[in-house]
């Protein structure tokens, strides 16, 4: 049994107006959309069969998961940013956070042909060692976990308890894992390396910056010394339940890596091109302003692109992308579509374990 991934599951939903020209100005300053709670939607299921595909929306690629955004993003005047006020009511599952700044991009017209249900040779580059290093190209997987909110919250998959989450890193250590950084994760995937490979490496990744990933999951990794990635939304920083910039800057610390998941946690597919834009590069730029490292390795909101996604990354020089697919990261995939193992927050360490075995 295969679990469903879910990328990045606030419990709040994000109406997002989006700037229809991405250009700011020192005297303009945008605002964070409301959010707003949501339904669970009724077809969402937590397990599904390795062998059993997700329908997706004619221009998505996704899985199905629970979600909790809007189902439209309204239309927004040209030349005009992001201006909704954040509210203080958040959804009953998770919580909430904000900032914003300006770059160019370079406009790029809409793809509404329907992005393919798998990789093609237009998007499937796999990766593979680099030339004259002797290497032979032998198939690397590596798991990677994906988990959210380190809470108590009965009933919420998306949200683990500290001390399974403990329970779980005592696990990893005790039988020879070893989580990685991002960057040694790559130069594992790419071949890219003359250090040995751990005999059990993984990956830990945490979505959508919640304030708990500092409280709770970063002294229960700093145990061990484990490192884990992050992938923040920087227009909700500084919310209530959600990370600020002096907290994410002590987890670089520590040992975490900081990269880009869309400005508002968007459902990307729905917006423009200009829109998607702001939303992946405004992200990158902040990251990349407040902790000067670079932030080239994007996280997809909900697991959700199209083909519009995917040209804007690979126009803007970003290295890698991780979607919400189940399965072990490997070096056959394509470097924006890399797969990750959703950690369903109520099932025991013995379903954990089962886990870290499926390939």
């Amino acid at each position: 049994m295969l679990l469903l991934l879910v990328s990045c599951l606030p419990a709040a939903n994000y109406g997002t107006e989006k700037a229809a020209s991405y250009v700011t100005s020192a005297d303009v300053q945008p605002k964070l959309p409301a959010l707003q709670a949501d339904e669970p939607q009724a077809e969402t299921a937590s397990v599904i069969a390795p062998d059993v595909v997700s329908d997706a929306a004619p221009d998505t690629v996704s899985n199905t998961v629970p979600d909790t955004t809007p189902d439209a993003v309204p239309d927004v005047p040209a030349n005009s940013l992001p201006n909704a006020e954040p509210s203080a009511e958040f959804g009953p599952d998770l919580k909430q956070d904000s900032s914003a700044g300006d770059t160019p991009f370079l406009p790029l017209t809409v793809d509404t042909n329907p992005a393919p249900p798998s990789v093609i040779t237009s998007t499937y580059v796999p990766i593979l060692p680099p030339k004259n290093t002797g290497k032979t190209s032998s198939k690397v997987s590596i798991p990677v976990l994906n988990y959210h909110s380190v809470a108590i919250d009965p009933g919420n998959i998306v949200v683990i308890t500290p001390d399974k989450l403990a329970e779980q890193m005592a696990y990893l250590h005790d039988h020879g894992y070893t989580p990685l950084s991002l960057e040694t994760f790559f130069r594992l995937l790419e071949g890219n390396t003359s250090e040995k490979a751990p005999e059990k490496p993984v990956l830990l990744t945490f979505d959508d910056g919640y304030l708990d990933n500092y409280e709770k999951a970063m002294p229960i990794l700093a145990k061990y010394g484990f490192p884990a990635t992050l992938f923040v939304s920087p227009g909700m920083t500084e919310q209530d339940g959600y990370l600020n910039w002096e907290q994410i800057k002590k987890m670089q610390a520590r040992g975490w890596d900081i990269q880009p998941h869309g400005m508002s946690h968007p459902h990307l597919p729905k917006l423009t091109a200009e829109e998607q834009a702001y939303e992946i590069v405004e992200a990158r730029k902040l990251i990349e302003e407040h902790l000067g490292t670079k932030a080239d390795v994007f996280c997809y909101p909900y697991g959700e692109r199209n083909k519009t996604t995917l040209k804007l990354l690979k126009q803007h020089e970003f290295r890698f992308a991780f979607t919400i697919d189940q399965g072990f990261a490997t070096n056959e995939q394509s470097p924006f579509l890399l797969k990750r193992l959703f950690v369903n927050g109520e099932e025991d360490l013995q379903a954990f374990v089962k886990l870290l075995k499926l390939k």
